[in-house]
């Protein structure tokens, strides 16, 4: 899926921004249309490749950032002392106080619609939750064994964060960061939804769907692949969270 949306521009795809009037809710397998078209007549195989690259941007592109980020503020509380730990942990919890989803609307709606209003909503709303993981995990591993014979056998703070902190935290805060972008996907199409994603007529899971309820009366199995789509995503990640996390961690190759 990924490979096909990437590529986009290099298939033989119609237009996903040009459509025409007569041919639109063309039913499924019409004569160059094999998803139909939409309420404009636009290809409806078009708009849901480019959206999904759209919704893959919007799911990836958050968590990378929330996920770096969350992780430079896990380790550095997880590491520091108590009064450190405090102020940033009482910060994250801070953005705890608000649910993601909210969050993400009210950044919506306050900031304007736009692909930059929903990165930046997405990015925020991720930042506190792989804090914590990452904090957790590094405040459990400090206190290992390994970690202990690190520091008596005289190695400096800079090389067990590298060598003895990090690697041993980063499956766990991986996992969850990727298990999130199926997560981001379904915000970001409930956002787009209610018209608060990716403004018409560029191509975006929720706004799709959004378009398409008018087929609803007439043929609702148009309205169809933007919603499997979206399910789709929202279940394969986190799949692939798990499989990054046994792949780092070896479980994949000793089982």
């Amino acid at each position: 899926m990924a490979a096909a949306v990437l590529a986009a521009p290099l298939l033989p795809l119609a237009d996903p921004l040009t459509g025409s009037l007569s041919e639109r809710l063309l039913p499924f397998f019409s004569q160059g249309h094999v998803l139909g078209t939409d309420t404009q007549g636009r290809d409806m195989l078009s708009r849901l490749v480019y959206g999904t690259r759209t919704s893959l941007i919007v799911g990836v592109v958050p968590i990378v950032i929330a996920t770096v980020t969350g992780l430079a503020i896990g380790t550095v509380a997880g590491l520091s002392g108590r009064f450190v730990n405090t102020v940033l942990m009482r910060g994250v919890d801070l953005l705890f106080a608000f649910p993601g989803v909210l969050l993400a609307l009210l950044l919506a709606i306050s900031m304007g619609v736009g692909l930059g209003t929903l990165l930046l909503a997405l990015t925020l709303v991720w930042i506190a939750p792989v804090s914590r993981i990452a904090e957790t995990e590094v405040s459990r591993i400090r206190e290992l064994d390994f970690v202990t014979a690190a520091r008596s056998s005289g190695a400096t703070a800079a090389s067990i964060l590298v060598r003895q902190i990090v690697p041993v935290s980063l499956p766990a805060v991986l996992a969850y960061s990727t298990s999130l972008v199926g997560a981001n996907v379904a915000i970001s199409g409930g956002l787009g939804f209610i018209g608060l994603g990716v403004p018409s007529p560029q191509p975006e899971l929720g706004s799709i769907l959004y378009e398409m309820q008018a087929a609803v009366y007439s043929d609702p199995s148009l309205a169809l692949a933007p919603v499997v789509m979206i399910l789709l995503l929202s279940m394969l990640f986190p799949l692939v969270g798990d499989g990054v996390r046994d792949a780092i961690s070896g479980k994949g190759r000793e089982s």
